[in-house]
């Protein structure tokens, strides 16, 4: 029976629940193959080329602005955890791979942490409009937002998979594929992955880009995975 694929993405600032989010994650599918993303603030603007192309320069700057947040307070390694899974039709697995994501970011989301963005337009609406009070009452300069303007509040919600539909998600594994994510240089070999588990770090798969570097010896895995998300109907 044919293999349909679908995948997570687990942000730099979901790292820190890895080894709980795997562990739900690994419940729920026939097959799991996971690889390190080093650049995920590329990746990520990548995959999210609709949103650029339909919302424009509005979106792309605030975007870009909470991806540069998200960047330098956790990192920029993300983890793709690929899914394949004979059970279901490609549409029955979008589906549950867009509610577990739901889920787990319900479940991992730290409320109390987020990242403001400035619109800056020429027309400011009090409402958004952030003001930092002292105890006193009195009103202080913003350290960093210094300017008026619409302000979003995006929350660091630890956990990416494409919208529930086969053709986002189609596209979406093949900018993967493209942009050679899927490959044996970035596949995480079980020994390395019960490390990053433990430690709840991306930060050992340093050790896959030595040159001294084997990985796991045997056929090309990710070649077979990838001529098979080529061959995916949208």
């Amino acid at each position: 029976m044919k293999r349909n694929y679908s995948y997570f993405i687990v942000k730099p600032d979901g790292i820190r629940y890895l080894d709980e989010i795997c562990k739900e994650i690994e419940k729920e599918f026939e097959s799991i193959i996971y690889y390190t993303i080093d650049d995920f603030y590329d990746i990520t603007k990548k995959l999210n080329f609709k949103n650029y192309e339909e919302k424009g320069e509005k979106f792309a700057k605030s975007f870009e602005s909470y991806l540069y947040g998200e960047r330098q307070i956790f990192g920029n390694k993300g983890l793709l955890v690929l899914i394949g899974d004979r059970r279901m039709s490609q549409q029955e697995l979008a589906d549950k791979v867009f509610q577990m994501k739901l889920d787990l970011r319900s479940k991992y989301q730290n409320d109390n942490i987020a990242i403001a963005t400035n619109y800056e337009q020429e027309e400011v609406d009090e409402k958004n409009y952030l003001k930092i009070i002292s105890e006193t009452g009195e009103q202080k300069d913003p350290r960093v937002l210094k300017g008026l303007g619409n302000h979003r509040i995006s929350d660091l919600n630890t956990i990416h998979s494409p919208s529930p539909t086969i053709e986002d998600t189609v596209l979406e594994l093949r900018i993967l594929d493209e942009e050679n994510i899927i490959t044996e240089q970035n596949r995480i070999i079980p020994e390395i992955m019960e490390k990053i588990k433990k430690y709840n770090t991306l930060n050992i798969t340093k050790d896959m880009r030595e040159e001294s570097y084997q990985g796991e010896i045997g056929p090309n895995i990710s070649g077979f995975y990838s001529s098979q998300i080529e061959e995916l109907e949208i």
